[in-house]
């Protein structure tokens, strides 16, 4: 069903270049605050389900992230990523 919903949203959205992927939590927190600091407008796609998750778990492991920009972001999405600060 996630599948389905990742798929549908791809579609829609203008967000369509692939950029970074992590399977660490700690490391989708600090892309997001660095395209969030770039203010460089994403999208996150996720095999994580939620559905029956009563708390924040801390084993993340097989979960994956996926981040997307607009291709005219791809290059300033990069750089903020992979920047030192």
């Amino acid at each position: 069903m996630n599948f389905l919903v990742n798929w549908i949203d791809y579609l829609i959205s203008s967000k369509k270049t692939f950029i970074y992927s992590t399977f660490s939590l700690k490391e989708y927190y600090k892309v997001v605050s660095k395209l969030k600091s770039s203010s460089i407008k994403y999208r996150v796609a996720s095999n994580v389900h939620l559905s029956g998750n009563t708390g924040v778990t801390s084993n993340n492991y097989g979960n994956e992230y996926k981040f997307y920009v607009k291709r005219e972001d791809k290059h300033k999405a990069l750089e903020a990523i992979h920047s030192k600060s």
